[in-house]
């Protein structure tokens, strides 16, 4: 069989699986037959699912088909990976045509051209000052990776400097870095973690309190840090915001003391009205390194060029699945070129929509909406008195009614919206804030 009859057999077959998949989505489970899978799924893992999802593969636009028939808005996104929604024909045909290559998983030794078009094409809408790359898997895998490379540049200094409640992986030395006791139960420390305040809208003095935590820090153990690891929004935390007033002058403190600043933009990256929060908060001149993940289907770490590695430090065996390398780098181009950037973009657009369909509901339900924050198609607000409990047993109720959310925070907790601002319409926006005021009643 020569190489062209190897192609055409190979589309001939992935032709007659999409067609298999799409038979099988016209014959969904029944609700027995749903939660009977979902119980295996339970007991095979050692956990149940956080609500009875689970997918058919099909799904249209910020709807999802579960297998048993019923249709959801998804506004979870897998935890704010799926930006344009479910079932994009653009990013299925290119899905389906990186498929037919020779390589379902590309590596660090061998790699075909997808793995060079989604490096340059990130570098290219990269922050000035970024003129490397790294592929990876996982977002933890993209920290990982980076906090190696920085602890390398600062000859081996293990410190490392983080805000309060902030999230960044459960990986071993992430775990020790998020500021989550309960994600590293009977888990050694083995390096020096050091918490300051992040920013609190409700305190003038916020700014001054976070620097002068800092400047103690620094006076303390500087000579033992390597980093300062910071979310330009805090994710897991409840997408809390901060001004650009509040992160230059702490990224000024730590460079006049050699500190390598890390921007994780894991959850930020394509999501904050600009493709890195780096630049929507003009921080470039400040950020040493930076990682991202989630809407790339993938993970990356760019950074400057005197922090490039020693070639024995970083590497692995996969740095993406081909499908997901290519798809990565098509959602760049969609994204940097189909208007979705900038103050009249898509995505502040629909942060417009969704703050005044929150500033509805909490005229409608009085005392039960509040602490709303979040920018662009990341939002959150707090219900009621902010219960972990009462939150969570309210996003079942709203997945119940139809709509996908998931929470962030612990006590209190929060509703976070992750919004699919790739293919959401104004017309599912109000059937969800119906649903949210609805399950709120």
């Amino acid at each position: 069989m020569d190489f062209g009859e190897k192609f055409e057999r190979g589309l001939r077959l992935m032709m007659e699986a999409i067609t298999e998949a799409e038979s099988n989505g016209r014959a969904p489970l029944d609700t027995v037959g749903m939660r009977a899978e979902l119980a295996e799924l339970a007991r095979l893992r050692g956990r149940p699912a956080f609500y009875p999802y689970l997918g058919s593969g099909l799904g249209c636009g910020a709807r999802a088909m579960m297998a048993d028939g019923r249709w959801v808005l998804d506004f979870a996104l897998g935890i704010g990976v799926h930006f344009f929604g479910h079932g994009n024909l653009d990013l299925v045909e290119t899905a389906i045509r990186a498929a037919a290559s020779d390589l379902v998983t590309q590596g660090n030794l061998l790699f075909n051209r997808e793995y060079h078009a989604l490096m340059k094409t990130l570098l290219e809408h990269a922050p000035r000052g970024m003129e490397r790359c790294w592929l990876s898997l996982s977002g933890a895998d993209a920290n990982e990776n980076a906090l190696k490379l920085i602890r390398q540049k600062r000859d081996g200094r293990p410190g490392v400097i983080a805000f309060r409640h902030c999230f960044h992986g459960r990986t071993t030395a992430m775990a020790e870095i998020t500021d989550r006791p309960d994600y590293r139960l009977g888990q050694p420390a083995t390096f020096p973690v050091e918490y300051v305040p992040f920013y609190d809208r409700s305190d003038p003095d916020s700014s001054a309190k976070s620097l002068a935590a800092l400047r103690d820090v620094i006076r303390r153990s500087g000579d033992r840090v390597a980093t300062l690891i910071v979310e330009l929004v805090q994710g897991e935390a409840g997408f809390v915001t901060a001004p650009r007033e509040f992160f230059a002058p702490m990224f000024e403190e730590c460079r006049r003391a050699g500190i390598v600043v890390w921007a994780d933009e894991i959850q930020t990256f394509a999501r904050t009205g600009e493709l890195f929060a780096t630049d929507l908060l003009n921080l470039a001149d400040y950020i040493d390194v930076i990682t991202v993940a989630k809407v790339l289907q993938g993970s990356a770490i760019l950074y400057r060029k005197d922090f490039t590695p020693d070639p024995g430090l970083i590497s692995g065996t996969f740095s993406g699945v081909t499908v997901a390398m290519a798809v990565g780098r098509r959602i760049i181009e969609k994204l940097a070129g189909e208007g979705y950037f900038g103050p009249d973009g898509r995505i502040k657009r629909l942060e417009r929509l969704a703050r005044n369909h929150i500033e509805r509901l909490s005229r409608e339900h009085p005392g039960k909406i509040s602490h709303v924050d979040g920018i662009g198609a990341m939002l959150a607000f707090r219900m009621g008195d902010g219960s972990l409990e009462k939150t969570r047993a309210f996003i079942r109720r709203c997945f119940d009614a139809g709509l996908a959310l998931y929470y962030g925070g612990h006590e209190p907790a929060c509703i976070r919206l992750f919004l699919p601002a790739g293919c959401l319409t104004e017309d599912e926006l109000d059937d969800a804030f119906g649903i949210l005021s609805k399950c709120l009643e």
